[in-house]
């Protein structure tokens, strides 16, 4: 959880940022709505879709929200894979609002996701070992984004999106 007496902070990997006054928290039923008019605005204007986007959010994955003053700026949603013993959480999905973007708050999410994973598994008797996700080949802010983080590109498999082909990554904890 970010500090809002704090004007810089360290993450685990040492890098010092601007801390701005970011709370992230668990995604709630409450949220709901916030996320429909987030993907409305952010992704596309459509509805049914953005009703779909906020319950797999709230109801179906593990989501963590950054927030700041009361609006949404950004979310990370995670989800166990295999047994428990396996250790391995994929990362759904991540996302900053473009006006929020370059203010560490994607590393504030990644690090609040392992934080909870690890507890998760801390609370079932095991360890979380493994952060796996998928994400688009020719994204260079996120292949830059998830290299600083420690995330290392093992695979690719062509023509697994639309438009592109994917590149999968894992972080060894």
């Amino acid at each position: 959880m970010s500090n809002p007496n704090r004007t810089t902070d360290t993450n685990d990997l040492g890098i010092i940022y601007k801390a701005v006054m970011i709370d992230i928290r668990p995604a709630t039923s409450g949220d709901i709505l916030l996320l429909e008019d987030l993907y409305r605005k952010e992704i596309e204007d459509h509805s049914g879709r953005a009703q779909k986007f906020a319950k797999d959010l709230v109801l179906r994955y593990n989501t963590v929200l950054a927030i700041k003053d009361g609006m949404i700026c950004g979310t990370g949603s995670w989800e166990p894979r295999g047994g428990l013993d396996d250790g391995v959480v994929e990362i759904i999905g991540l996302g900053v609002n473009e006006g929020f973007k370059r203010q560490s708050i994607g590393t504030q999410l990644i690090d609040t996701m392992i934080d909870d994973a690890t507890q998760f598994y801390k609370n079932s008797g095991y360890s979380l070992r493994v952060l796996i996700l998928f994400m688009e080949r020719s994204n260079e802010i996120a292949r830059k984004f998830y290299k600083t983080n420690r995330f290392k590109e093992v695979a690719n498999i062509p023509s697994l999106y639309p438009n592109d082909d994917a590149s999968i990554w894992t972080r060894h904890l």
